[in-house]
């Protein structure tokens, strides 16, 4: 019989089939191949929870690397809309206080204009200050039909050939052309209208200047 080193099975005898081991060395190899395994899956199961953990800080690193550039983007695109965007407002602003001004202005001077055409009190004129009376009336038409032509060149809303036209009409309905045939009738009815009253003010003209006279 040999003995074996360290670690080694025992031979007890020799047979026609060759050298039998000794069970007893079995279980102390199988113990230690069975504690090494257990190793083995203890570090696997490890390396595979410190693989979890990494790509876990992967995505979480991707994710604040795409909310970064999302920042840093849209940062950007809103400063610049909010700085054109507030010189654009700023303009209008301008534009609309110059506006305001100049309509208050001319609400004015149209106001005075109205109130003096008003004052004019044609019916007391009389031989005497016809003249005078027509000549200031006159002057106050045409001090009007300045201030009106004044505004026309710098308000739109006077001058509608210069634009189209703004006006809201009401749901349902459309603007119609007005045909020829229409402004032709419109035009006589006018005149028809007129007639009376620009004949009835020539023979009153001619009667005050024929009293002078």
């Amino acid at each position: 019989m040999k003995q074996g080193g360290s670690g080694a099975a025992t031979i007890l005898h020799e047979s026609n089939i060759g050298p039998t081991l000794s069970v007893v060395e079995l279980p102390q190899h199988r113990e230690e191949v069975d504690s090494k395994l257990d190793q083995a899956r203890e570090h696997l199961l490890t390396l595979r929870r410190q693989q979890e953990e990494l790509e876990r800080q992967k995505s979480e690193l991707e994710e604040l690397r795409r909310k970064q550039e999302e920042y840093s983007r849209g940062r950007a695109e809103i400063t610049d809309n909010l700085a054109r965007g507030l010189l654009a407002l700023e303009r209008q602003q301008n534009e609309s206080q110059r506006l305001a001004e100049l309509c208050g202005k001319t609400i004015d001077a149209f106001r005075d204009y109205a109130e003096q055409i008003q004052q004019i009190n044609d019916g007391d004129w009389n031989s005497g200050n016809v003249r005078s009376e027509l000549s200031r009336a006159l002057g106050v038409l045409e001090g009007a039909r300045l201030e009106y032509n004044r505004a026309r060149t710098k308000l739109d809303c006077l001058n509608p050939a210069a634009g189209q036209d703004h006006t809201v009409l009401p749901a349902g309905i459309t603007k119609k052309p007005v045909s020829k045939d229409e402004i032709i009738r419109y035009a006589c009815l006018g005149a028809a209208a007129s007639a009376p009253l620009i004949l009835a003010g020539t023979i009153w003209l001619i009667a005050l200047l024929a009293v002078k006279h």
